[in-house]
């Protein structure tokens, strides 16, 4: 069952046209790379799921429920489909355990006592029980992208949206948030990962998308997309990631 249609997607800044008519459905369970140049449009279609920002046309449908028409609850939706980004986002004067209960206390309305039960929970989940009352500034990028991990969990989304979540760490801590991503899919957490990692998508992802000048070219398996592009574009871009 798809838990996100998307139809006609357009976004345009101005007189630039960065999305051109998106057609994609996302299913349960998926976990679904986004890959293409820089430039393409994948993070403003990211952003476009969770209403960061809002489309110029075309319908998006969250769980059966068109989310760009009428009035919405935009808080309760990123509950529903939480965002990792590329910069962490973590308050600085908040310790690691305050960064990842305060959502759960204004959204959900967690009591403060549940809400440090499910932050320590899933600290120990992404290997940070012991860094619950440190800063931000004093960990290393890794870490805080699994404590921005953590946070987005602690909502209890139907979904999670990765914005090119390892692009501004340094190469030997790539490897722990994307150990970390895998094992949530290997859970069954439905995930949409804008991503450079091409060994990951090859690995973790069911499906991958690629994009090109603001549209979808390829729509297949990691297997089948790296096997055979089956598009010059694609081709092309393949054997510069690559190189």
């Amino acid at each position: 069952m798809a838990i996100i249609e998307v139809s006609g997607l357009e976004k345009s800044f101005g007189d630039h046209a960065v999305l051109k008519g998106i057609d994609l459905n996302v299913n349960k369970q998926d976990v679904l790379a986004v890959v293409g140049p820089s430039g393409s449009g994948k993070s403003t279609f990211l952003r476009c799921l969770n209403l960061l920002e809002r489309p110029t046309a075309g319908t998006i449908r969250f769980e059966g429920k068109d989310i760009t028409k009428g009035e919405l609850d935009v808080n309760a939706l990123r509950s529903r489909v939480g965002m990792v980004f590329q910069h962490f986002n973590l308050f600085p004067h908040m310790t690691v355990l305050n960064n990842i209960t305060l959502a759960q206390q204004k959204v959900l309305g967690t009591s403060r006592e549940a809400a440090v039960e499910v932050a320590q929970d899933l600290l120990a989940k992404v290997g940070l029980r012991d860094k619950q009352d440190a800063y931000p500034n004093s960990l290393s990028g890794g870490q805080k992208q699994r404590v921005a991990i953590a946070r987005a969990l602690a909502l209890k989304p139907a979904v999670i949206l990765f914005d090119e979540p390892t692009s501004a760490l340094d190469p030997e801590m790539v490897h722990e948030v994307l150990q970390t991503m895998a094992e949530l899919a290997a859970e069954g957490m439905t995930m949409i990962v804008v991503t450079h990692e091409m060994g990951f998508a090859r690995r973790a992802a069911n499906r991958l998308v690629f994009m090109d000048d603001g549209v979808i070219i390829s729509d297949t398996t990691p297997a089948a997309f790296f096997e055979d592009p089956g598009n010059e574009r694609a081709r092309k871009f393949i054997e510069k990631v690559l190189s």
